[in-house]
């Protein structure tokens, strides 16, 4: 576990900003932050060695729905389990990575890859940290100054363990360095290629997920799935879109109108209206739920407690 997830968390009343940073904490907790800004992944496999390796896993292929609702799976478990748990999955995540090694086929004929290169893992970890902060600094950035926006990144790698045993690999300490980090990637790396373009065109066509229920449910159901994902995947899109890198608009063909940003403006309004007045056992993922709710019984016992046992003087 890493130093900074030892220290004391942003959210703790001592610290400086501890409200904002239990906001944060709250929304890497809501399974629709994820949900909302999630296609920022994208740029992920702009990247063509991550590209190559995670098109030949072949799980994309397989069900583009199902591995979207794997990768949301593995945060709760990584971001709010105990600390066995967290250390446990992250270990795992891992683990699991190092078996992602070989060579590319088809477009990606002949490129080696290695899910555990340090560049590639840092570039993994980075972006993968950057949805949350990108989506929250997007729908409430007009009330954060710079300490403030750092204090949302601080809040998020406290609460993750992607590094490896290497520098190279190290995520970013501040914003300020993740930004300029992402600056000099887009700029000397990223690039098109056959499978991002699948991949950002495969969002607009989910197929019917498979992971829930028998066969027959999920045949039955397909008609209304086909007809109602290109509506409640349009906020999805359209956040995505706008929060995203100037590099990776380029890349995907993304042209930003002004009728574009007033529809952005529109669902980020939603979202802080939906945040505010609704509860937070209808917002939460259930392990968030537990976890806030154990802290809060946590401090019911702790409040009466001495603070010293030393005998009075």
């Amino acid at each position: 576990m890493s130093d900074l997830r030892t220290a004391v968390p942003p959210w703790h009343p001592s610290q400086p900003h501890h409200a904002l940073a239990a906001d944060v904490r709250a929304w890497l907790g809501t399974p629709a932050a994820f949900a909302l800004f999630g296609r920022l992944a994208l740029d992920q496999v702009a990247y063509r060695e991550v590209a190559a390796a995670v098109d030949a896993t072949g799980r994309f292929a397989q069900n583009f729905t199902d591995r979207g609702i794997r990768s949301a799976l593995w945060g709760p478990l990584l971001l709010f389990g105990d600390d066995a748990d967290r250390g446990a999955t992250a270990q795992r995540l891992k683990d699991l990575h190092g078996e992602v090694r070989g060579r590319g086929r088809g477009h990606f004929e002949g490129e080696r890859y290695s899910a555990l290169n340090p560049a590639l893992w840092k570039w993994v970890g980075t972006t993968s940290l950057l949805v949350f902060h990108t989506g929250y600094v997007t729908t409430y950035g007009r009330q954060l100054d710079a300490e403030q926006r750092e204090v949302v990144y601080r809040t998020i790698l406290h609460m993750t363990d992607f590094d490896l045993p290497s520098e190279q690999a190290r995520i970013p300490a501040t914003a300020a360095e993740a930004a300029a980090y992402y600056d000099e990637v887009a700029a000397t790396v990223l690039d098109d290629n056959e499978f991002l373009q699948w991949a950002h065109a495969a969002f607009d066509r989910l197929p019917v997920p498979t992971l829930v229920g028998p066969r027959w449910l999920q045949r039955a159901l397909a008609p209304l799935w086909w007809l109602l994902t290109p509506v409640l995947g349009r906020p999805a899109k359209v956040c995505a879109e706008g929060a995203a890198h100037p590099r990776m608009r380029e890349l995907l063909g993304v042209r930003w109108t002004r009728r574009r940003q007033r529809e952005l403006d529109l669902y980020l309004l939603l979202i802080r209206t939906v945040r505010r007045w609704l509860p937070r056992w209808l917002l939460l993922d259930p392990l968030a739920l537990n976890r806030f709710r154990y802290e809060r019984l946590r401090a019911l016992y702790e409040r009466p407690q001495l603070a010293s046992f030393a005998p009075p003087r």
